[in-house]
């Protein structure tokens, strides 16, 4: 088989009929993933907003969310066949409903925590979900990636503080920093409050944000240890932020305690990498490599994860990409390659079930 009959998957904005997949997909999570309730109507407002966003019909003043999932596509017809994976871009936080975290200050027995609202007006990339099957395919740093191309397609409607949320230590069982300050004050389980509470709004969160510094030195040792640490299965997605170039902010989400990490918007990595090329078509590629490619402005935003071969003259692409992406030969994209390494090939189950 030649690289141009390689797995191709392609990204693009969430459409209002793609809502019962993207509850189906992250029906496969354990919880606690905030801005990705697995609740039809929450799902079907939050594309209705990316729809929004995306089309541009209001002002930049206002809070955007785009919503981009990543499709499986058939290896003849070039056909969606399967959502596999979700992230999104968010601007204005903080905004209409203020966004409401802790900040760490000192250490050892100084240490305290303080409500937040620094990162109002911060541009945050999130929602970042693949589906269980994919996981060991490397997808998922394309699928992180993808939210840098379409900053970089509009950089303007972008702030210039970029900051991701990691989900911290919890689950079904609880969180510990909730548990402990929280649980009996609002008289409901972590995933209830979180579900319930997910935009950290101290208008709906009442009484319960403490004023003023919470000493740390006397919660129980399990709830110290949980401060600034990603739930086990964001580690891979803390090191993809830290190999962009984003830090620990010195913030923890207001419930689960996971880090807040952040960046400027044009040292991001990935930004800095990306070339603009023009396109060439081929029918068989040999020694490719799966890159990033995208096309457009916010407007008609659309990107693969594709086999490609980088030339002087432009980028050489199977002639199925070039559709998926609804182009021609020749024209221009912006294009990210990993030039360190070539990565062992993933081979997909031979069996799943659609979602």
């Amino acid at each position: 088989m030649t690289t141009a009959n390689r797995d191709c998957y392609l990204i693009r904005p969430f459409m209002m009929n793609d809502a019962r997949a993207l509850l189906a997909l992250i029906q496969d999570s354990s919880g606690g993933l905030s801005s990705l309730q697995p609740r039809l109507d929450f799902l079907k407002d939050y594309i209705k907003s990316s729809v929004k966003s995306f089309s541009g019909a209001y002002p930049l003043e206002k809070p955007h969310k785009y919503l981009l999932g990543m499709f499986e596509l058939d290896g003849i017809t070039g056909k969606e066949t399967r959502l596999i994976g979700c992230s999104a871009v968010k601007t204005q936080i903080g905004i209409e409903a203020p966004f409401i975290n802790f900040d760490l200050h000192g250490d050892g027995e100084d240490q305290t925590l303080r409500a937040s609202s620094r990162f109002k007006g911060a541009t945050e990339v999130g929602s970042l979900f693949l589906h269980s099957d994919y996981r060991d395919s490397g997808l998922g740093r394309y699928l992180a990636k993808v939210r840098y191309h379409l900053i970089a397609s509009e950089p303007w409607r972008f702030g210039d503080m970029i900051i991701a949320e990691l989900r911290g230590i919890c689950g079904k069982e609880g969180s510990p920093l909730y548990d402990h300050l929280f649980e009996y004050k609002l008289d409901k389980t972590f995933l209830e409050a979180d579900a319930e509470y997910f935009d950290r709004n101290p208008d709906s969160l009442g009484d319960i944000v403490p004023i003023g510094p919470v000493p740390t030195y006397d919660f129980p040792i399990e709830v110290k240890m949980s401060l600034a640490q990603p739930h086990p299965t964001g580690i891979g997605a803390m090191r993809l932020l830290q190999r962009e170039g984003f830090i620990f902010s010195g913030t923890i989400d207001l419930f689960d305690a996971g880090p807040i990490m952040s960046v400027h918007r044009d040292t991001i990595r990935t930004t800095l990498e990306t070339k603009l090329r023009p396109t060439l078509s081929a029918s068989e590629l040999i020694d490719a490599q799966d890159s990033l490619v995208s096309v457009g402005t916010v407007a008609d935003f659309r990107a693969v994860v594709s086999p490609a071969a980088d030339l002087d003259r432009g980028v050489l692409l199977p002639q199925r990409t070039l559709d998926a992406l609804g182009v021609e030969a020749g024209a221009q994209v912006r294009f990210w390659q990993d030039t360190r390494r070539l990565r062992k090939r993933w081979t997909p189950p031979a069996k799943m079930a659609k979602a």
